[in-house]
């Protein structure tokens, strides 16, 4: 046999061989547990206003690194509203002279409305003392990741433009660390290790090209950041081939390091024919996470959003963990549109089976919001929470839940 006869067998052997494991790849499924048909008593008003439109006092930058063109940076103060996919996290105390820390990306609003929107979807942190009023903190680089150049970038397919982007970030503070998590959607892998850091982890994660990448940055002060380190892959073994891992969110237990994110049904690698489903996988180094085939479909006991309409399922998701209780921040909508409408909150107490609250958050034009715990007792835990608006609006609210009507909701 001719050496070129060789390489046409090895290499239809591997192509079969991928073909295989990507017909064999399902995640774990979750015993269901059914509806107990008990509601959540004592929700105030609270829960359902907002108190005050919040401002970000920030310039969005869209400029590749080594450019300042002034027709890529756009004021996103109010009301030039630009914002999207908030992440929060509150010290009571203060942490370097501010209580709230946010991170988000723009997006909407001005800057959604251009068509190079994408540019400016880069990870941004900003700070504040009352929750509506917010600025960088002194000596931090805005944005953390600058725009992925066109030459870092490769096609998605035929029809858009090619120009990878950074979104939906998500971030932790743990034993005095900050873990910053968010998604790179078409950049090469060259590209992922020239901004990455030089290590084991990025040169074997590394190897070939993935459509979305999700990468992680620490930090102990949230000014000084480290080089990203890659997480997992939309590719065998972290994901069926080019699945979108949409709105990864990451908590922290105690003993480990848990994420969710929603992956869209595009392939038979699911359970049913539902829209969508949110995948758990778990870490405990909170770098290295459960591949796909050791990851869990998580189970909602109840589904109120297909009672708004049959086909929604959730769209964008975001993740907390207080107490002993899972949280789960739900836009949901017509996922099969890229689009998300309605908010919901669910609570679980194992992390996998989860019962979503009867009153909605937001009933319209909502997207990817967050909560976060501010203060607890022994009876109850204030959350605040970022309520995001497909407009580009964030507004502040505040609210507060009962421990014993929370296991009374969730008992059998």
């Amino acid at each position: 046999m001719s050496k070129q006869n060789i390489f046409l067998v090895i290499f239809f052997a591997f192509l079969f061989s991928c073909s295989t494991q990507e017909d064999n790849l399902f995640a774990e499924n979750v015993d269901p547990i059914t509806n107990n048909n008990k509601n959540y008593s004592g929700l105030t008003d609270a829960y359902l206003t907002d108190i005050g439109t919040i401002n970000i006092d920030v310039i969005a930058n869209g400029n590749y690194p080594g450019q300042s063109k002034a027709a890529f940076r756009k004021d996103i103060n109010a009301p030039n509203f630009g914002y999207c996919h908030p992440d929060v996290q509150y010290f009571p105390n203060g942490f370097n002279g501010y209580k709230y820390w946010m991170v988000f990306t723009p997006y909407f609003g001005t800057v959604g409305i251009e068509p190079d929107s994408k540019r400016y979807e880069n990870p941004t942190i900003v700070v504040s003392n009352d929750g509506l009023n917010w600025r960088p903190p002194n000596g931090v680089q805005s944005p953390l990741q600058r725009t992925v150049s066109k030459a870092e970038s490769f096609a998605e397919n035929k029809q858009d433009p090619i120009q990878g982007f950074w979104s939906d970030v998500d971030w932790i503070y743990e034993n005095g660390r900050f873990s910053l998590y968010y998604r790179g959607s078409m950049i090469k892998a060259k590209a992922l290790k020239a901004r990455g850091a030089k290590s084991t982890n990025n040169f074997k994660k590394l190897l070939t090209n993935s459509q979305r990448t999700i990468v992680r940055q620490t930090s102990t002060d949230g000014v000084s950041w480290s080089p990203l380190e890659v997480v997992y892959k939309s590719s065998y073994p972290y994901s069926p081939n080019n699945n979108h891992m949409i709105s990864p969110s990451f908590v922290y237990t105690g003993k480990n390091y848990v994420s969710f994110e929603v992956e869209n049904n595009i392939s038979h690698n699911f359970p049913g024919n539902e829209a969508s489903y949110v995948i758990r996988r778990t870490s405990d180094n909170g770098l290295d996470f459960s591949i796909f085939k050791k990851s869990k479909v998580v189970n909602f006991i109840n589904k109120p959003w297909t009672d708004v309409n049959s086909s929604d399922a959730p769209w964008h998701i975001q993740a907390t963990y207080v107490d002993g209780y899972y949280f789960l921040c739900i836009a949901a909508g017509d996922v099969r549109k890229y689009t998300a409408d309605s908010l919901y909150l669910a609570v679980s107490k194992d992390g996998l089976n989860f019962k979503v609250f009867p009153k909605l958050l937001v009933k319209n034009n909502a997207y990817r919001s967050c909560i976060f715990p501010m203060i607890t007792t022994n009876e109850v835990i204030n959350f605040g929470a970022v309520i995001a608006y497909k407009t580009g609006v964030f507004k502040y609210r505040e609210f507060q839940l009962s421990k014993q009507k929370l296991d009374d909701f969730l008992s059998n």
